[in-house]
């Protein structure tokens, strides 16, 4: 029998680089405890590999398709703890989709969330060179191997075919997982694009907790302030930023760069070769510092290239009470309303990115309607409370069958 509050096993596979998939399912596990949940939590973490040794590395090319280690340790965990319902975060590259058959043995409920489009692509952005591409979408994805598309490496590419090809044909999706969660409709219908069943697949959005302790909007800088938070790497767009950053031409006017990547030392070198001596980098910042900035900003920029499945930093945004201006692409065009919440620009045009910066800054009424606007938002759709109620609902479903 199911308690009333069921007792959850989550499961994740950490990557090298965290993100904010790592941030969302802690925040997802926070609000279940709170609620009166039992969640226990099973990891692997990436960071192992390096330590592994030849053969075990070699073995991975087989093991990303099926474990069965990962698949003995999840079974053990799912008796041990008297689990109701297994929520898999992402099994990705150690332990396999075989964790959701370890489940369904025991005749255990499990839900998988679906966070980036690794189902349908190889490299899981439906990105390459510079542009979207939805060349592997509703196909086998062996361009994805020709194109060295993981990890620009034909072995690697050719272990994720494996496992994606292998559980289409055995149909694990189908047969094994009881539901998925993805953030946006936008991701929802590019996910049933690449095969995943639509009559299992749950729109639940990501949340924060909110910020404002007292609910009171701080007011705008005096001197416009822009933000951009992500990861540096080509998919965000810093560099076309930057480039439009450059076009704005207002010494005065800052611009607050927040993150870490691969692209970092590239976009420095470019700020210090143009004198861009307004634009300042400050690394990667955990959530407790990176709110304050958002509040001290004028308006969040995000000038993403590739289909963000959400944008979960567009709702810290909003909770803050601050407009978002962004590229007009995937989710972030769900979650931007244009004029009302922040402006969609054309992704990658300099030109309109640096007229549309230039117009927010100067025109800060706009802008501080726009983010109480968010705000509002951010009440109705993006709590602790809301996102808690959906999830419930969700396993609910599952649960009774």
């Amino acid at each position: 029998m199911t308690s009333v509050y069921p007792n959850c096993l989550f499961l994740h596979n950490y990557y090298q680089n965290g993100g904010g998939e790592d941030v969302s399912m802690a925040a997802e596990i926070d609000i279940l405890r709170q609620a009166g949940h039992q969640v226990e939590l099973l990891t692997w973490h990436n960071d192992s590999i390096a330590t592994m040794s030849t053969p075990e590395k070699l073995a991975l090319f087989w093991r990303s398709t099926w474990n069965l280690q990962a698949q003995a340790q999840v079974r053990s965990a799912l008796q041990a703890m008297q689990i109701d319902l297994l929520h898999v975060q992402n099994f990705f590259p150690l332990a396999s989709p075989s964790v959701h058959t370890a489940a369904r043995c025991l005749d255990i409920p499990t839900v998988q969330h679906l966070r980036n489009f690794r189902m349908g692509c190889l490299n899981a952005y439906l990105y390459r060179q510079g542009r979207v591409c939805e060349d592997c979408v509703g196909r086998n994805p062996w361009r994805g191997v020709v194109r060295r598309c993981y990890r620009d490496s034909v072995p690697a590419s050719v272990s994720l075919w494996q496992m994606l090809t292998y559980h289409r044909q055995r149909q694990t999706w189908e047969k094994d997982v009881d539901a998925f969660i993805t953030p946006s409709q936008f991701a929802a219908q590019k996910l049933i694009e690449v095969g995943i069943p639509a009559e299992k697949l749950h729109v639940k959005p990501n949340f924060i907790a909110d910020p404002l302790s007292n609910g009171q909007i701080q007011p705008l800088p005096e001197c416009p302030t822009f933000l951009f938070a992500g990861r540096l790497s080509p998919e965000k767009g810093v560099t076309g930023l930057l480039e439009a950053w450059q076009l704005v031409d207002q010494p005065d006017w800052q611009l607050v760069v927040v993150g870490d990547g691969p692209e970092k030392a590239a976009l420095q070198a470019f700020c210090q070769e143009h004198s861009l001596t307004n634009v300042d980098f400050r690394g990667r910042l955990p959530l407790v510092r990176l709110m304050p900035l958002m509040q001290e900003s004028t308006m969040l920029l995000v000038p993403s290239l590739w289909y963000e499945t959400f944008g979960r930093v567009v709702i810290e945004a909003f909770a803050c009470g601050r407009a978002v201006v962004c590229s007009n692409l995937g989710a972030l065009a769900e979650l931007v309303s244009d004029n009302k919440t922040g402006c969609l620009v054309e992704p990658g045009n300099i030109q309109a990115w640096a007229e549309r910066i230039a117009w927010c800054g100067a025109n800060t009424i706009a802008a501080k309607q726009m983010g109480k606007n968010g705000r509002r938002l951010y009440l109705k759709n993006f709590t602790p409370q809301k996102n808690y109620h959906q999830l419930i609902a969700i396993y609910n479903q599952i649960l009774r069958g």
